[in-house]
């Protein structure tokens, strides 16, 4: 009889159990792999200081799949790495169109006006380009002088590995001291 009764009682807090997983939300988070330095810049083929100056929202083809992108037109006021050019289309995955929202998980924020440091890398395309490591190839500064600050994007999300990455060596650092790491990392 014992034995019955623990067994009820099992199946009931398991039915429980299940109950209650099955009612909660699951839980939504974002993780990246974290890059280090070296492998950051090695995978883009421009490392620039820009000013995102305006943007539009449109759909795309990609990977068979309709999808939202929007595509922000940015000045290039440095290059630390790769040729240096007046302006160029910056693409990221997700926005909203026609009523229709559209959120990726990890693609940089580029705040218009809003100076930043970006890694890129050119699309398929060859006209437009993406950030390298989706957040973690963006780092908007604290104002546009020397002095600035670089800081973690604001859709940066957790990263594994995060004390051997770029993130962690890039945040907080002053762009000039920032973009001597970068050429660092770019020797070989």
């Amino acid at each position: 009889m014992v034995h019955g009764l623990c067994a009820r009682r099992g199946f009931l807090l398991g039915g429980l159990a299940l109950g209650a997983t099955l009612s909660t939300r699951p839980a939504a988070a974002t993780l990246l792999r974290g890059l280090p330095l070296p492998v950051l810049v090695q995978r883009s083929e421009r490392v620039v200081v820009l000013q995102p100056l305006e943007s539009a929202c449109r759909y795309a083809e990609l990977a068979g799949r309709r999808s939202i992108v929007t595509d922000t037109r940015v000045a290039v006021h440095q290059s630390w790495r790769g040729s240096a050019v007046g302006e160029l289309t910056l693409r990221t995955l997700g926005g909203r169109l026609d009523g229709v929202g559209e959120l990726v998980h990890g693609q940089p924020l580029l705040e218009l006006g809003v100076h930043g440091v970006a890694f890129l890398k050119l699309g398929r395309d060859g006209k437009v380009w993406w950030t390298t490591g989706m957040a973690q190839g963006h780092y908007p500064l604290t104002d546009a002088s020397r002095e600035a600050l670089l800081l973690p994007d604001r859709q940066l999300p957790t990263l594994a590995n995060p004390d051997t990455s770029a993130v962690k060596q890039l945040i907080g650092r002053p762009l000039e001291q920032a973009r001597a790491l970068v050429q660092r990392a770019t020797l070989p």
